[in-house]
């Protein structure tokens, strides 16, 4: 297919609108974020002088405790990936490379997982947490996470496991090699782009669960990041926009730390994986 140069254009005014439509919020917000606490800075102003004032402020607010709810949503966050990702693994594994009796209705009940509203599980889950006193605790997080992320995790790794070339498989199978052997030294080496494409999903979704850590925890000691900054912006600083950028951008950086550096190991096993094909 030969694409013209004003097709080519075209699409390079395209991707750049949308870009600087993308980016133009995270620039106004950290540009507002670097005024000192007293100016009155406007969309794209530029900080007379740069000023770290509204970060010490944001940081140092203990309402809101932000250095702690980010060391609670990195507990959750990491516990959330690190379990979820292992057995989608293993299911996807078993979905995508065998057959058994039932696979098709389990494979339905997970896609099941996908369709339903999130939002229509939170009342019974909150009951039910009550009920086992697990409230205003990581595992009142960790487990509907870890639930939730299952479905959309084995419909992942399923889909990759189908596109696994079946003679490295059985040439691992004639070597003696068991089904466990076989997922671990054959197939997840050369899994490492699909993998860290699911942790990066997963983690920004943990890491966003506002209605859930809402709902969950009350303790102040034990609030997400999400969910510190929304009591952050509503009790002190809610008319000083350069402390609640500030904060956003607290908030936001683990996030972006964690999708920069898996995106980069992402991109590296791609290319890898297709060099060697």
């Amino acid at each position: 297919m030969i694409i013209s140069r004003r097709e080519r254009i075209v699409s390079y005014v395209v991707l750049y609108a949308f870009g600087i439509f993308a980016v133009f919020p995270f620039v106004s917000t950290l540009l507002v974020a670097f005024n000192a606490t007293d100016a009155s800075p406007t969309g794209l102003a530029w900080p007379h002088p740069w000023s770290f004032a509204s970060f010490a402020a944001a940081w140092s607010n203990e309402d809101a405790g932000i250095g702690k709810s980010l060391l609670n949503s990195l507990i959750v966050a990491f516990s959330v990936v690190t379990v979820s990702v292992f057995f989608s693994i293993l299911t996807g594994y078993a979905f995508g490379t065998m057959k058994f009796r039932g696979s098709k209705v389990l494979s339905g009940l997970f896609i099941l997982g996908m369709i339903v509203p999130y939002e229509a599980t939170l009342i019974p889950l909150y009951y039910q947490f009550r009920s086992w006193n697990l409230l205003d605790s990581y595992w009142s997080l960790i487990l509907p996470c870890i639930g939730g992320s299952m479905a959309f995790g084995t419909y992942w790794i399923t889909a990759f496991m189908r596109t696994f070339p079946r003679e490295l498989l059985d040439s691992a199978k004639t070597d003696g090699a068991s089904r466990w052997q076989a997922l671990w030294r054959v197939i997840v080496p050369t899994a490492g782009a699909p993998v860290f494409a699911l942790a990066t999903i997963l983690f920004i979704w943990t890491w966003n669960n506002l209605l859930l850590a809402i709902i969950m925890i009350q303790r102040p000691g034990l609030q997400m990041a999400p969910a510190a900054l929304n009591i952050f912006v509503g009790r002190q600083y809610g008319s000083s926009y350069q402390v609640i950028c500030a904060a956003a951008l607290l908030v936001a950086l683990p996030v972006m730390l964690i999708y920069y550096f898996l995106q980069r190991r992402y991109g590296a096993d791609a290319l890898a994986g297709a060099l060697k094909g």
